[in-house]
């Protein structure tokens, strides 16, 4: 992670969470929400306050340092209704490798020959962590609803997605972050994965909405899906 002083306020981060991840669905009080990728804690927070006591947030991080600082931010918030994983969700159960960047946690993620999401990967640099699947995640946690899926897995989300019809079935929306826009050749092929998932959630019988018009380069590559339109 990026260790350098400064950053965005609380009221600030928020405003970015919501503008970004609650474009097509905002959580409600009693709520469930799978926070994939959680990175260090920016959206668990708001994620938090929005489904209140009596709704729940688990939020999955894979890279164990990034993961401390999602821990420590919980902790220091006293976010009691936050359950923290630490794992890579993953299209195959089994070992994969992650990408390993000391100067940013943005960076840290499955692909480019670092195992990609699809479990068995043991090679390639970067560092071993566990992977699972999503329908065994939410089985483990004892959820059997999803009332907002946020995934931002720097290009493993087709691989979850694709691995698992009968967990989106429970999955009443879903906000993800696709990085075709850091895809810059060939051998990035495996991170142009909006249109895919774009038609894999039609087929899936979402209601599916874009922002191609919006400046910002990564936000054209979101993908909002809602089973209510």
């Amino acid at each position: 992670m990026n260790t350098a002083l400064g950053g965005l306020s609380a009221d600030a981060e928020d405003t970015v969470a919501h503008d970004t991840f609650l474009y097509g669905y905002q959580p409600r009080s009693g709520d469930t929400v799978f926070d994939v990728g959680a990175g260090v804690g920016s959206e668990v927070r708001l994620f938090s306050r929005l489904v209140g006591p009596a709704g729940r947030v688990v939020s999955i991080e894979a890279h164990p340092r990034t993961f401390r600082c999602l821990r420590r931010a919980v902790e220091l918030n006293r976010l009691r209704n936050v359950t923290l994983v630490e794992c890579a969700v993953v299209g195959e159960a089994g070992p994969v490798h992650l990408a390993e960047d000391s100067l940013s946690h943005l960076r840290n993620g499955l692909g480019n020959g670092l195992g990609r999401g699809t479990g068995g990967g043991t090679g390639g640099g970067g560092i071993e962590v566990v992977g699972r699947r999503l329908d065994e995640l939410m089985e483990s946690s004892g959820v059997d609803r999803i009332d907002l899926l946020k995934m931002n897995i720097e290009g493993a989300e087709l691989g979850v997605l694709q691995s698992c019809p009968d967990a989106l079935d429970a999955v009443e929306n879903l906000a993800v972050s696709c990085h075709d826009f850091k895809a810059t050749g060939p051998g990035d092929d495996w991170m142009r994965t909006f249109g895919p998932v774009r038609d894999l959630l039609r087929r899936a019988g979402y209601t599916v909405s874009t922002r191609p018009d919006d400046p910002r380069p990564w936000i054209p590559y979101y993908v909002y899906a809602s089973r209510h339109g």
